[in-house]
C-alpha cells in the first residue's frame, strides 16, 4: 500500500514537472495567438501573420515532435485565429482536404497564380493573407520549380527533337505553360502520370491540344510493374518524393531510372530539413494539418542506393536559389 502511494505521488509529482514546463512554453504562445487574431482582426495581416508565423515557429523548435503535433491539435486549431486564416484560400484547402490530401493540384494553383480577390473567393482577410503567403520563401521555392522544370523540359527537348518526357504526380502540370517546347509542341511525347482523375481531367481539356497524354497510375502502379515506359528522354518527379518515406523513395527512383533510355535524365525534388524557413513550416502544419518529410542532401542522395553503379554516368545535387528544395539529377550511361 506504502509502496503504492509513493508510486502515485511520484507519477503525480513527474506529472506536475511536465504541466509547469508547458505552461512556460504555452503561455507566451498562446498569447502570440490571441495577438495575432486581434491584428489580423484590425486588418494589419503583414504584421498578424509575422505575429502567429513567430508564435508557431518558436513552438515548433521547442517541442519534441509528439508534443508539436499534440499542440496543433489541442491548442492552435480550436483558437479563434485558426478559423480566421482559414478565410485564405491555400491554408482552407490544406485543412479540409477536399481530395483526401494536402497539396492537390488546385491548392497549389492558389500560389502558382496571381489570383484576383473576385477569383480567390474570400474576404478581404483572406485576400491580405494569400498576398502575405505567396510572398515566403516557400511559396516562391513552389514558383520557382514550376519555372525551372519548364526550362529543363526545353533543354532537353532542345538536345533531342523526338524526346519522350514523363512527369509523375504531375497534378495540372503548369511548368507546362511556361515551356517553350511543349507551346510550340516540339516534345515528341509529353506523358502526365497522376492518381488524381481530375488533375488529368484539367490536363486533357487545357493540354491535350499540345500533345500532352495524360496516364492514370500511382506509385503502388509503377513499383508493381504494372505500369511501365521506357526509352524515355527525361522522368521527373517534382513534388511526389516529399510525402514517401524513404525505403519506398529509393525503390521508385531506381525502377524510374530503369525507364530511361541511355543519355536520358532522372530529376527529382524535396523540400529540404527547414532550418531557414521554419516558421513558415510551422504554420503549414499547424494552420494547414500538411505534413512533408524534409530531407538533407545525404538522404535525398541515398535514393540513388539501388541502382547499378556502372548504369549511373552522373549524379548531381543542388538546392534552389531559397535554399528550400534539394534536387537530385541523374544521368543515365
Amino acid at each position: 500500500m506504502q509502496a503504492h502511494e509513493q508510486q502515485v505521488k511520484g507519477n503525480s509529482h513527474e506529472q506536475n514537472v511536465t504541466e509547469g514546463w508547458a505552461s512556460e512554453w504555452r503561455a507566451p504562445v498562446t498569447q502570440g495567438l490571441d495577438l495575432a487574431h486581434a491584428q489580423l482582426l484590425g486588418g494589419d495581416i503583414s504584421r498578424g501573420m509575422h505575429t502567429l508565423l513567430s508564435a508557431l515557429g518558436h513552438a515548433r523548435a521547442t517541442l519534441v515532435p509528439e508534443d508539436w503535433r499534440r499542440f496543433c491539435i489541442d491548442t492552435c486549431r480550436p483558437h479563434p485565429v485558426h478559423s480566421l486564416v482559414r478565410q485564405e484560400p491555400f491554408t482552407r484547402r490544406g485543412f479540409e482536404k477536399p481530395r483526401h490530401y494536402a497539396g492537390d493540384a488546385v491548392m497549389l494553383d492558389f500560389v502558382y497564380e496571381d489570383l484576383a480577390p473576385e477569383r480567390l473567393g474570400t474576404t478581404s482577410i483572406g485576400t491580405g493573407i494569400n498576398r502575405f503567403l505567396c510572398a515566403q520563401r516557400s511559396t516562391a521555392s513552389l514558383r520557382g520549380r514550376r519555372d525551372y522544370l519548364a526550362r529543363y523540359i526545353d533543354r532537353v527537348s532542345g538536345e533531342r527533337a523526338d524526346a519522350r518526357v514523363l512527369s509523375v504526380a504531375c497534378g495540372h502540370l503548369r511548368e507546362s505553360r511556361r515551356s517553350l517546347a511543349v507551346q510550340q509542341r516540339q516534345v515528341g511525347e509529353f506523358l502526365a502520370l497522376d492518381q488524381d482523375l481530375r488533375s488529368l481531367g484539367v490536363i486533357d481539356s487545357e493540354l491535350g491540344h499540345l500533345g500532352i497524354t495524360p496516364v492514370a497510375g500511382s506509385v503502388k502502379d509503377i513499383l508493381r510493374n504494372q505500369l511501365r515506359f521506357d526509352d524515355m528522354d527525361l522522368v521527373y518527379a517534382s513534388g511526389l518524393y516529399d510525402y514517401l518515406p524513404q525505403p519506398i523513395a529509393i525503390r521508385l527512383t531506381a525502377q524510374l531510372f530503369s525507364m530511361l533510355r541511355p543519355g536520358g535524365r532522372l530529376l527529382l525534388a524535396n523540400y529540404a530539413d527547414p532550418h531557414k524557413d521554419s516558421a513558415f513550416k510551422a504554420y503549414m502544419e499547424a494552420c494547414m494539418d500538411w505534413w512533408l518529410i524534409y530531407r538533407e542532401e545525404n538522404e535525398v542522395a541515398a535514393w540513388t542506393s539501388d541502382i547499378p553503379r556502372g548504369q549511373l554516368r552522373r549524379q548531381e545535387l543542388f538546392r534552389d536559389e531559397t535554399e528550400n528544395l534539394i534536387y537530385l539529377e541523374l544521368l543515365r550511361r
